[in-house]
């Protein structure tokens, strides 16, 4: 018996393409083996063998019938197909030749003993054997199905069968009771459902069934697939989730074969499929699914799309909070070292220190939400390269980033664009919840899809117009519960089967979660003001906005606009006689340069600084030069500087003497020769000696004592070394060298 491959090959292209159009499959384009292949593969399919029964008429569905049994019972005597199909010989013989025409039915000449092929099994799964054991061994045609199409073709058949199965009557988990593992695993990938890797078949059957026959499985799977086949969809589901094919076909304005890829479609999703029902052949959608799809539909609606409404009468107008409070941690840097503990935060006291600077309005009463709020802070600004941690001497301290002086000269525009930019895939930023949280399994809580569905939706807003902040919650709903919670909706144990307790609970902690994204983040980085129809709540963890507005910033933030630099003052500065100096306007590169030497009173939209001697004094220590300070003044103040102003600085910059600590080895000696033989030595020159004393000379800073040491006795010196514990303090009988001397090496 041939295989069905090799019929296909014995055809020419046009009788294979005709053969595929009968099976509702796309007919091979050229003789290519790949081609074959595939039409082979397409055969094989339960709905190219129904599209195949639905062709036939009652004889040839009779002669078919007769040839096809269970466990893929492929043949029969062709003088039995009358009796077997019950159908007259004449008309047995016509059908029998339809068929061949198809590709379907082939006939050979076999060695026959009895009513059974010679040399084969005797058994077919409950077919006993009738072969006469000394019965003549004959040569008789036989007709049979090509084993690949056989078990396909017989389980299709029986729904033609008047005691055969009714498929539209079977459940989701019996209709994909057929499918084998890895076509289970397909659906899954498909709608994304994550599967215990050591669960049954069986299991992870059930799981796909309870899933994928939820109302949200199915708009999810509708949004994947194409429009129009959404659209089909829906045309089903409001005729009762059943309709013929050729319907579907009118409704779709296409052929049975592109009818059939759409079917294919819904298949792959296990949303509808296809059956023999009342002899008609139709498209349904399984009862459980339909029944909550309805509900769905019955359950009350809630209007999406953000809703403007007039100024509400109390109003936080927005401020650029972190931006300014990132620049008090610089000054902070600036006017003092700023050590960190072990852990790399700043210490309570440092923290309580910088706490009353800050711009940003406390969350709520509680102290430590602000030191928290500062660590932020300070983690946001090593990451954008404005602050660096390093070690020195066993502590860990900050200093002034490398990336500080384009941070500096970029305009509050492109700064809170990097900030915004940053946000959604930050894992350390904290956004606070709103008044009314409520935890219901908050750990799911997909933060970062949150936060970049929360920025697309204030795209759609107009600047300075008031929108109704709960019309905007909904928006991000808009239907699907799963918006913040992608984790569950794709974990096949829960999935989809939650989504109605998850609606349920989405007011008190999706919706909270994403209102504190307003109330905290949003409005710390000065895009959104807040808005409250009630009185003003004393600080924002009191009360969530009942309005929001996006501002002009946060406008131009979200669009990326950013083409052309905000055009800042010439000259923004006010340098007043009693030393106070004003900033008039967010100048980015003119505040961050006062930072450096001047006392910070007062940051935000318009900041006042002080010029101070001690400010002064450490910014030359730095490495700042007066002159460059002064013509930096000049250059920005909007008048001429007082002349007091001037003879003060020049005052103060004189008191500045330089006078530099360092840490050394200090070698003694005997004799001044030896002194001036280190200094000279070929075998010590790596050391580079100097002389400090008549009998004292000094390696230089950042060689350690054991190298001075091991280099010394490999010359052949004797070495004895003597530690100072003063050293470490500043303090001993010594005087001055207990302030400089690390160890003292005696030879």
């Amino acid at each position: 018996m041939k295989t069905l491959g090799t019929l296909l090959r014995l055809q020419p292209l046009a009788e294979r393409q005709r053969v595929a159009r009968a099976w509702g499959i796309a007919p091979p384009i050229s003789d290519e083996l790949e081609e074959t292949l595939r039409m082979e593969r397409a055969m094989r399919e339960p709905l190219a063998a129904r599209s195949f029964w639905d062709l036939l008429d009652a004889d040839e569905r009779a002669v078919l019938g007769a040839m096809l049994g269970p466990s893929a019972r492929n043949w029969c005597l062709r003088e039995l197909l009358p009796e077997r199909g019950n159908c007259p010989a004449e008309r047995a013989e016509a059908a029998l030749a339809r068929l061949k025409t198809h590709i379907v039915v082939d006939e050979e000449i076999a060695r026959v003993q009895g009513t059974e092929l010679f040399g084969q099994r005797t058994a077919f799964y409950g077919y006993v054997s009738t072969r006469p054991q000394d019965a003549a061994v004959t040569e008789k045609p036989v007709c049979y199905v090509p084993t690949e199409l056989a078990t396909t073709l017989y389980t299709v058949g029986r729904e033609l069968h008047p005691l055969g199965p009714d498929r539209t009557t079977l459940t989701l988990d019996d209709l994909l009771m057929p499918y084998r593992q890895g076509d289970l695993d397909l659906i899954g990938r498909r709608y994304g459902l994550s599967l215990q890797v050591y669960c049954s078949r069986s299991d992870a059957r059930l799981a796909i069934a309870e899933n994928v026959a939820q109302a949200e499985a199915v708009q999810y799977a509708l949004a994947h697939i194409d429009p129009q086949l959404s659209a089909a969809y829906e045309w089903l589901v409001a005729r009762g989730g059943r309709a013929t094919i050729a319907e579907l076909g009118q409704f779709l304005r296409q052929d049975l074969i592109a009818t059939l890829r759409a079917v294919h479609t819904y298949e792959e999703y296990a949303i509808a499929f296809d059956a023999f029902s009342d002899g008609q052949r139709v498209i349904f959608i399984p009862s459980r699914t339909f029944d909550n799809l309805r509900r769905a539909s019955v359950r009350p609606r809630q209007a999406t799309g953000l809703i403007e409404r007039p100024a509400p009468p109390h109003i936080r107008p927005a401020e650029s909070a972190i931006l300014w409070d990132i620049a008090i941690l610089v000054a902070a840097i600036v006017q003092g070292d700023v050590e960190l503990t072990r852990s790399g935060i700043l210490p309570k006291r440092t923290a309580q220190r910088i706490l009353p600077l800050l711009t940003r309005e406390p969350w709520d009463d509680d102290d430590e939400q602000q030191v928290r709020y500062l660590h932020q802070i300070q983690y946001e600004a090593i990451e954008l390269g404005i602050i660096r941690q390093i070690e020195s001497e066993g502590h860990v301290r900050l200093e002034l980033g490398s990336a500080l002086e384009a941070w500096a000269n970029q305009d509050s525009r492109m700064q809170t664009h990097r900030l915004i930019r940053r946000w959604p895939q930050s894992r350390t930023w904290q956004d606070l919840y709103g008044a009314n949280f409520t935890d219901w399994y908050a750990s799911y809580l997909h933060t970062s899809k949150a936060r970049e569905m929360l920025l697309k939706a204030l795209q759609a807003c107009q600047p300075g117009v008031w929108y109704d902040t709960h019309s905007l919650l909904r928006t991000l709903q808009d239907n699907d519960p799963f918006i913040l919670r992608p984790s569950q909706r794709f974990n096949g144990q829960s999935g989809f089967k939650i989504a109605d307790e998850i609606r349920a609970h989405w007011d008190h902690t999706d919706g909270e979660i994403l209102i504190g994204m307003l109330s905290s983040t949003l409005y710390d980085l000065g895009v959104v003001a807040l808005g409250y129809d009630a009185q003003m709540p004393t600080t924002r963890a009191l009360a969530n906005p009942s309005a929001i507005m996006l501002t002009e910033l946060g406008a131009e933030v979200l669009r990326g606009d950013l083409g052309l630099a905000q055009v800042a003052t010439a000259r923004p500065l006010v340098i007043q006689p009693n030393f106070e100096i004003l900033l008039l306007e967010p100048h980015m590169p003119a505040l961050y340069r006062l930072l450096r030497f001047t006392q910070l009173v007062q940051l935000g939209r318009a900041s006042r600084f002080r010029l101070t001697r001690e400010h002064l004094l450490r910014a030359l220590s730095k490495g700042m030069v007066l002159s460059d300070l002064i013509a930096f003044l000049q250059d920005h103040s909007q008048r001429e500087i007082a002349q007091n102003v001037l003879y003060t600085l020049t005052d103060w910059s004189r008191q500045y003497k330089d006078v530099r600590i360092a840490t050394v080895v200090l070698v003694e000696v005997e004799s001044e020769e030896i002194a001036t033989e280190l200094c000279t030595s070929h075998k010590l020159r790596d050391l580079g000696f100097r002389r400090v004393g008549p009998l004292t000379v000094a390696a230089p800073e950042g060689i350690a004592s054991r190298t001075v040491r091991r280099t010394l006795e490999r010359a052949g010196y004797a070495v004895q070394v003597t530690r100072h514990d003063a050293a470490a303090t500043g303090t001993g009988p010594s005087g001055t060298d207990a302030s400089i001397v690390l160890g003292r090496i005696q030879i």
